[in-house]
């Protein structure tokens, strides 16, 4: 069954009702909204930003002169993050703040062709908090069922277009691919004694894949359709060329552009696979190591993001990059020393320890399980990385905020659409979920 989104989506058409009434009744003068136009011929004018500080989702009520009242011409912009436009009345605009913007904003209005950037700054509040939704931190066997009771080793993660969330798991000589579902509290099995690495989902079918290890070219699908029954697929290589002597491949992840399946083996072959065909084209060949993590970023199309552990030469505990579209000419690697460390910052210079699943959110921030530092981190769409939550360099399992959380060696992240990120805290033996505000 697909996790049920009615009841969220009806506590926002309350708030966002009870807004719009707010705004369509009260103003200042108390008169009501007027259709008034913008005027082309004068220039906009911001005099006021109510509140100066808040969350995501803060209702921001911009005060000033020639906005005019149709909100689709209207553009809202925090720092480089737009704001969605729910009303104006010419002299006021009413906005939602956007998910991250920064801490510190500049607020620009842009109707037609005239923009307007306000003087003061609107500062964005966040509050991280991590708690604990499956595993009662044992490993000694595996438990489905209760998700309090349960008991697994989560190893992978991945999150489905519907919010259903899949788990790979691993403790002493089981493996199983099984889904989570929060709302009944149940951890339920798809599949046992499956020997299986980091999954994706695709974004328009929901099909779920993952690679095994049994054969150069095997992996698994769980179709939507089929109520995820596990089917193992075999690639259909080209004849000739270079091909990996053994099927070590960790990770998958789909190109929403092309709408191929991509993977890279430790020998260093990157392939893209027709997921309706099998055919396999190979892309590029880098030097050989592992490699846990594939994503690629809505901000940046056909930018294929991999991150590597320390077995990885030139390329150990960092993230790399190529763009599948010409391969030859910009595999490079982004981050800063490849002897493991942490250290947040520009990119450039930034450090990790065995960085393993990584994924992009639909706003073009990368997470992180940097599990030899025992914490999550981000790289933001400005090219800075930060550490969101856990102590680096020391392990536990606490739930909370900023100041509390700790992790134990997590190597899965995957993120549902309204932000959550859900983390496979593997040395926990727990899967954990951060929200974000």
């Amino acid at each position: 069954m697909f996790k049920n989104n009615a009841l969220a989506s009806a506590l926002s058409a309350i708030v966002m009702l009870c807004f719009l009434t707010f705004f369509y009744s009260c103003s200042d003068d108390g008169l009501e909204k007027a259709d008034k136009p913008h005027d082309p011929n004068k220039p906009i004018e911001i005099t006021k930003i109510y509140p100066d500080s808040g969350i995501y989702l803060e209702k921001v009520m911009i005060s000033g002169d020639n906005f005019g009242t149709d909100v689709d011409k209207i553009r809202v912009w925090f720092n480089n993050k737009r704001a969605a436009v729910v009303g104006s009345t010419g002299e006021r605009v009413y906005v939602l703040a956007p998910r991250l913007p920064g801490d510190t904003c500049k607020i620009s209005v842009v109707v037609g062709k005239d923009s307007v950037v306000y003087s003061s700054d609107f500062y964005y509040n966040t509050s991280v908090t991590v708690t604990t939704i499956a595993g009662n931190g044992s490993r000694d066997t595996y438990r489905d069922g209760d998700l309090t009771q349960s008991i697994v080793g989560p190893k992978y993660l991945c999150v489905d277009k519907e919010d259903n969330l899949f788990m790979i798991n691993r403790v002493p000589d089981q493996y199983h691919v099984a889904r989570i579902d929060e709302e009944a509290n149940e951890l339920i099995t798809l599949a046992r004694n499956v020997i299986a690495n980091v999954p994706a989902a695709d974004p328009i079918t929901g099909l779920i894949t993952f690679p095994t290890e049994t054969t150069v070219g095997s992996y698994y699908t769980l179709d939507p359709l089929e109520f995820w029954g596990p089917r193992i697929r075999e690639m259909r290589w080209p004849e000739g060329g270079d091909r990996p002597g053994q099927g070590y491949k960790h990770s998958m992840v789909f190109n929403p552009d092309d709408g191929y399946i991509y993977t890279r083996y430790y020998h260093g072959h990157i392939v893209k696979i027709n997921p309706r065909t099998f055919e396999v084209t190979p892309i590029f060949k880098t030097q050989q190591g592992d490699s846990f993590g594939l994503t690629f970023n809505p901000m940046t199309p056909n930018v294929l993001y991999i991150s590597f552990i320390g077995n990885a030469g030139v390329n150990a505990h960092s993230i790399c990059s190529i763009d599948v579209t010409n391969p030859e000419n910009s595999f490079k690697k982004l981050t800063g020393p490849t002897n493991g460390g942490h250290r947040d910052g520009e990119l450039e210079v930034a450090q990790f320890k065995d960085p393993q699943q990584i994924f992009c959110d639909a706003e073009g921030s990368i997470y992180v399980a940097d599990a030899g530092n025992h914490c999550i981190r981000r790289i933001t769409t400005d090219g800075m990385v930060e550490t969101v939550l856990g102590m680096p360099g020391t392990p536990g399992w606490k739930d909370g905020g900023k100041e509390e959380a700790l992790f134990r060696y997590p190597t899965g992240i995957g993120i549902a659409s309204d932000g959550s990120v859900y983390v496979a805290d593997f040395d926990n033996n727990r899967v954990r979920k951060l929200s974000i505000n």
